[in-house]
Order: C-alpha cells, then structure tokens, then sequence
C-alpha cells in the first residue's frame, strides 16, 4: 500500500495520471455515456409510446431499438459501478452496490443512483415474465422507469466530480427537463384536460355514441389502449383484449387516443348513427280489373306443400293433390283447356 501511493505521489509530480485518476477517469467517462443512453431509452420509449415513429418504421423495428439501447445503458452503468471498485482507496464498498444509503461518505448520491439502477434492471428483466406477470402488473412496473431515470439524474448531479462545467451539468439538465416535458405533455390527464377545455371555449360536442372495432390479426396485445382508455380496453392475465364495441361520448376522447397511440393501428372508430331518414311511401299499385265468367281459385307454387289458409288440411289428402297439379276452380273441377 506504502508502494503504491508513493507510486503516485511520483506519477502526479511528473504530470502522469495515477490509478486512482485512470479508474476515475474510465469510470466517469462509462457513466456519462451510460446516462446519456438510458435519456435515449426513455425518450424512445415516449415516442413508441405515442405512435410517432409507425409512420415510418415497423412497429418491430422501432421496439427493437428501445430494448437494444437500453441494454447498452444497463451494460455500460454495471461498468461504471464496478470500476469505482477498482480504484485504490476509493470510497465505493461491495456493499454499497447493492443496498442504497448505507455509503458513509456520499449516501444520498451514491444510494439514489443504485436504487435507479436497479429499478431500472427490474423493468429489463420483467420483459422475460411479462405473461406470467401478467400485462397490467407489467405495465406498472415499467411506467416506474420515469422515477428510475429522475434517480439517475440526481445521482450525476450530486455524486458526479466532473459536473462542474457548465455545458456538463447544462447537458444533464437539458435532458431531464425535455423528458419530464415530453412525459407530461403526452399524459391522458392532460389530453384530457385540454380536450374539455377546448369544448367549452369552442362549443363542440362529439357524437352521441361511437362504434369500436379492434383488428384481431394486427393487434399486438401492448395494452396502450387500455392505459388510455380503461373503461374501454381491458387487457386480461391471459392476454385476451376485450373492449366496447359501442361507448357513448364522454368517453370518446379516451378512444381516440387509444386509436393514435395503438403501435399496430389496430384501432377503428366509427359513429353510429342517430337518425335514419326515408323517402315517402310507394303508391299503392292499380286495382287489376275484375275477370268475367266464373271464378278461379289462385294458382298454387308447383311441387310445394305450404298451404296458406289451412282448408287443404280440412279437405282430405285428395284435395291436396289438387293442389300440386295445376289450376282449379273453387268447386273442384278442372278447368278447360291448358292455356293457363
């Protein structure tokens, strides 16, 4: 130990950087780039969130890209925490990467940044059990990724050494406030609140009663729509979704936005209707003319044996067959000729 810090003390009087400085140096460094890819995760995420990226990218394509840059923010933070083991007399214990606060040099910093991560790597994980979790639990625990990442924020700023720079902690900042604005800005309270508003300004009033379809084949199951519509969509343990089909219109704002955030564009509204309107009613027909000479039965349907009034039944089997064969008069006998 005497060697080592000799050694040192011999490399910081020669203008050469120590151990301690390279461990800091590769640490801080890992974990600037670590935060910077869990920012990227995050706004991604918002993104995918909202549908803006269906437009031009498979919904596979642009769910790939968020699990793939989370992954490299999860793998380069395991990196800057073992490093500050590395260092030579450096304040970071074993322990202290796994339980928060109990650092006795910085407890508040070093202890939000390790509950951050490990929220963090709970929702990465929770990917592998999202059936057996189930979708709703699932969605709970990723929602708190927004509370992980404000950890990490506060971590950088209290416990970083190297945020004394102003575009240093300027870029830190600039990138917690774009989340926190793009979060609060894509909310279905907020939407919601805007909506209101703006109908009562405006006077506006939506339809009296919309029609829901979900496309079975193009439904991916995510369960967006029921975070934004749950007294419509409800996506059940087993991953069934079962929805309205027809809601009445204070909760049309609630579709709507269900429909713009489906990743799949799975989901259709229509407007039921309301009225129905008819042209006036045909003329009755002319009366045909009176036949002259006797009176003649009406032909029945040849090789049918619906009787209409019942009196075939009365009249036994002989009477029926009269009935199939041709064209009689109502006294029973044939009529002349087979011009008929």
């Amino acid at each position: 130990m005497r060697n080592s810090l000799f050694d040192d003390r011999v490399q910081e009087d020669q203008g050469v950087p120590t151990a301690q400085q390279s461990v800091h140096l590769v640490a801080a460094t890992v974990g600037f780039i670590s935060f910077f890819f869990f920012w990227l995760s995050i706004v991604w995420g918002l993104i995918l969130r909202n549908g803006w990226a269906s437009t031009r990218l498979r919904h596979a394509t642009a769910y790939g890209i968020h699990q793939t840059v989370a992954l490299l923010g999860l793998c380069l933070a395991a990196v800057h925490a073992l490093a500050q083991l590395a260092a030579p007399l450096g304040p970071v214990r074993l322990v202290d990467e796994f339980l928060p606060f109990l650092n006795p040099v910085d407890p508040v910093g070093i202890g939000v940044g390790v509950v951050g991560l490990e929220v963090l790597t709970a929702a990465a994980l929770s990917i592998l059990i999202q059936r057996r979790l189930g979708f709703s639990r699932w969605r709970a625990l990723h929602s708190m990724t927004y509370v992980a990442f404000m950890l990490v924020v506060a971590h950088v700023l209290i416990s970083g050494s190297d945020t004394g720079p102003t575009w240093v902690w300027g870029s830190v900042m600039v990138a917690w406030l774009s989340t926190v604005v793009l979060w609060v800005t894509t909310t279905a309270w907020l939407r919601t609140a805007v909506d209101t508003l703006a109908a009562r300004l405006f006077g506006s009033r939506p339809p009296a009663a919309v029609t829901v379809g979900v496309d079975a084949v193009r439904c991916g199951r995510f369960g967006f729509c029921e975070h934004e519509a749950p007294e419509v969509f409800s996506l059940r343990s087993d991953g069934r979704l079962t929805y309205a089909a027809s809601v009445p219109a204070e909760q049309l704002d609630g579709v709507i936005r269900a429909m713009k955030v489906c990743p799949a564009r799975a989901i259709s509204v229509s407007q039921a209707p309301t009225m129905m309107m008819t042209g006036p009613p045909p003329p009755p027909p002319p009366a045909a003319p009176a036949p002259s000479g006797p009176r003649l039965a009406k032909p029945s349907r040849i090789g049918t044996d619906t009787i209409s009034n019942g009196r075939d039944r009365e009249r036994g089997p002989g009477r029926r067959r009269s009935s199939l064969s041709g064209l009689h008069r109502q006294d029973g006998s044939p009529t002349r000729g087979g011009s008929w």
